[in-house]
């Protein structure tokens, strides 16, 4: 995690270098998550972060690092009746780092355009349930003793990116796929549990930094 971690951090420093133009932006909005099985419920929760695009030269196309805070989790216990386990309503605190890759399609509308992007993201939970340790283990549903390890804080898969903006405002769409099985131990659960949430939200995109020379024309 911490290479991780440290190669994002070299990614970003070496697109302000080359980069033509540089839009950084804040956005909020509420969280809907939940775990790959059918019996998981959604959890409602708050999503906020702030980003900056990497316009690449000239073109449409852009590279957008974000730093968010995202809620996580599921609402209900979901019970896996062949293996009698149960995993408990969880919520997790979410850091994420998503670097997405997307670019602009202009609207026939004056300043109205649309951003769309898709990249990697890892998360890290940094307050895991800490009111209640019943619920941060899965359980066995016959006598209701832990007999799994802790879930992993750790997170990573591909987000999707789709927003709407309109002069310096923008409403968005996001969506992470999961790929990381957070059991630490599937072979006792006997499926994986991954994360799968979307974000709907509004953000602000500030003036437009140029870190190299002027665009023909500015994107937003």
């Amino acid at each position: 995690m911490r290479k991780i971690l440290v190669a994002i951090v070299a990614l970003m420093t070496s697109l302000s270098a080359f980069a033509a133009d540089i839009d950084l932006f804040l956005k909020g909005g509420v969280s809907i998550s939940k775990f790959n099985v059918d019996e998981s419920e959604n959890r409602m929760g708050v999503a906020a972060g702030f980003g900056g695009k990497f316009h690449i030269s000239n073109s449409r196309f852009f590279i957008m690092p974000e730093l968010l805070y995202a809620q996580k989790g599921q609402e209900n216990e979901v019970v896996i009746e062949e293996k009698n386990k149960a995993v408990a309503p969880v919520l997790f605190h979410m850091v994420e780092l998503p670097v997405l890759f997307g670019g602009k399609i202009d609207l026939p509308i004056n300043d109205m355009h649309l951003n769309v992007g898709a990249g990697p993201y890892i998360a890290y939970d940094f307050r895991f349930n800490e009111c209640s340790e019943n619920m941060k283990v899965l359980r066995d549903t016959r006598d209701s003793r832990n007999v799994m390890k802790l879930v992993s804080h750790g997170d990573l898969g591909v987000a999707f990116s789709l927003e709407f903006h309109y002069k310096r405002l923008f409403v968005f769409y996001d969506y992470d796929l999961g790929l990381r099985d957070i059991t630490q131990n599937t072979s006792t659960l006997g499926q994986t549990l991954c994360h799968r949430s979307m974000r709907i939200g509004v953000g602000y995109t500030f003036p437009t930094m140029t870190a190299g020379k002027q665009r023909k024309k500015p994107q937003m």
